[in-house]
């Protein structure tokens, strides 16, 4: 008579009965199920902290986009500031430059620059003070 050998199911069952027999499950502490229930509550806690943690990422990427689009039209509009100035400072040399000359004689050519310095140096002066201030105000 021929035995075949276990299979599949039946000798799944086999080693289970054969493992129960030679071990015992440990003793669980008596707290266990607590702990257990104040882990899985700390899982879903941690879970909702990633949802916050991405959606607060998520913000920061968008204002960090609106920061370089504000940078890129202030520097356009810092740009087109200067040429205008540029343009301006070019029409009035050209107007009051006859008038200097008639007045200041050769001296003229000195005196226009020295004035540009002088008002150059009133503007800055002027917006280091309003810097100060807004400084002090925040």
């Amino acid at each position: 008579m021929s035995t075949r050998p276990p299979r599949g199911a039946e000798l799944e069952g086999i080693v289970d009965a054969a493992l129960t027999q030679a071990f015992q499950p440990p003793r669980l502490p008596d707290d266990f199920r607590t702990r257990l229930r104040a882990a899985l509550a700390r899982e879903r806690h941690g879970a909702a902290t990633e949802d916050v943690y991405a959606r607060l990422q998520h913000e920061q990427a968008a204002a960090l986009r609106e920061l370089e689009a504000n940078y890129l039209r202030m520097r356009r509009r810092t740009l087109l500031t200067l040429l205008g100035l540029a343009f301006a400072a070019g029409v009035l040399a050209t107007v009051a430059l006859p008038w200097i000359m008639a007045h200041w004689g050769p001296a003229a050519l000195l005196v226009l620059p020295a004035l540009g310095a002088i008002v150059g140096l009133g503007l800055a002066v002027h917006a280091l003070g309003w810097w100060r201030l807004r400084d002090l105000q925040l």
